[in-house]
């Protein structure tokens, strides 16, 4: 199955409830509440709704905002590199229960042995963010990095070495925080089994066969126009369109796409690891990264304490957590990205919901994207008839 467009009661959708969801995300756009909306909805395969309100970039002359449009999908692109690692997985040639210093040497210290690749892909390697960065700044200038292959960004090589000998917080496996350099050592992994660039493996193995031609680590300089343009104001302010931004292939991310090309990813998990005609990934594959592979395991994210984290393979799951809406089933998966992106797919409804915006802020400091996104998806899912 590959989506395609038609109306909301072919998809057992209410015409009136997806007009009225349209009609206020076109209310946010003109009240500026985010400078900018792309939104596409789809339920059984059917596109019910592809919509782009707003402009595409912040200047009073700025051109209305096309569906073309490419955004960066910042933490979207997590489980776009967990589906090349399963791919590898399939192929025979990446074990998940493997320690990542078997495939990555130099990633050595107390306790590294046990770090499973698998610990990457939810978060709970016992690495955290913010412990790499330190120990990295600690390093930097003091120690000689070799040179990077030719399939790597020399930047992402430098970051990767420096933070190879991080202490770990935790043991491995006892609690998630969520840790972007764990996906770039699994953006890595990937690199050193396939001989191949992360780009080119996700362009050859996904983002070709899958018809998502409108999807980068490494947007073209030809493209770099008809990528969103933000104010220096908004969160991530204008770097997501600086030449190093748009060619730094970033596994945990540095992905950029349209919101109908990630529909399409979000289909092939409704399909079971088909798009069309096209096996990207084996249904039992997709089931692994769709379910919880940590039950019972915490995890605090900024304000927000889980008792229970509920994460797949680089995918968030539901749950009871809510987090995006009030109206999703527990199987629904859910990733959002810094700048204002998300996407959900949920299995029990047979429904995807994307909707890319520009992330922005009230004066007093609080989010405003945020709700609205939990609001369009809470109207998605109450259009729902059969």
């Amino acid at each position: 199955m590959k989506l395609k467009q038609g109306t909301p009661e072919e998809a057992g959708m209410s015409s009136q409830k997806i007009f009225r969801m349209e009609k206020m995300v076109q209310g946010w756009a003109n009240d500026n509440v985010s400078q900018a909306f792309v939104i596409v909805v789809a339920r059984k395969g059917i596109i019910v709704s592809h919509k782009a309100y707003g402009t595409a970039s912040p200047e009073a002359e700025a051109v209305p905002l096309s569906k073309n449009t490419i955004f960066p999908l910042a933490s979207i692109s997590k489980p776009i590199t967990a589906t090349a690692a399963m791919i590898l997985v399939e192929r025979g040639l990446l074990c998940l229960s493997f320690p990542v210093s078997y495939y990555i040497p130099e990633f050595v210290g107390e306790g590294k042995h046990k770090v499973l690749v698998h610990h990457l892909m939810t978060h709970t390697s016992g690495l955290r963010n913010m412990d790499v960065a330190e120990h990295s700044k600690k390093k930097e200038g003091m120690i000689d990095i070799p040179q990077a292959d030719e399939t790597q960004h020399p930047a992402i090589h430098q970051r990767l070495f420096l933070g190879y000998d991080t202490p770990l917080w935790k043991p491995p496996g006892t609690e998630m925080s969520y840790c972007g350099y764990g996906v770039e050592l699994l953006g890595e992994i990937v690199r050193r089994i396939s001989g191949q660039s992360l780009e080119q493996f996700c362009r050859g193995n996904i983002f070709s066969p899958m018809e998502m031609d409108d999807t980068y680590f490494v947007v073209p300089e030809s493209l770099h126009s008809n990528v969103i343009r933000r104010s220096e104001d908004v969160p991530g302010g204008n770097w997501y369109h600086t030449p190093e931004a748009l060619t730094w292939p970033s596994a945990a991310g540095g992905a950029y796409a349209t919101a109908l090309d990630i529909a399409k990813f979000g289909q092939l998990f409704l399909n079971k690891g088909k798009y069309g005609e096209e096996r990207i990934l084996s249904s039992a594959a997709v089931t692994e990264m769709t379910r919880d592979q940590i039950p019972h395991v915490s995890s605090t994210y900024g304000s927000q304490v889980f008792i229970d984290a509920s994460y797949g393979y680089c995918w968030p799951v539901n749950g009871n957590k809510k987090d995006s809406g009030d109206l999703f089933s527990p199987k629904a998966i859910v990733c959002g990205g810094a700048g204002g992106v998300n996407i959900t797919v949920d299995p029990h409804y047979e429904t995807v919901q994307v909707i890319f915006s520009v992330e922005s802020r009230r004066n007093d400091g609080h989010d405003v994207w945020f709700p609205c996104m939990n609001l369009f998806n809470n109207a998605v899912i109450a259009a729902i008839e059969d």
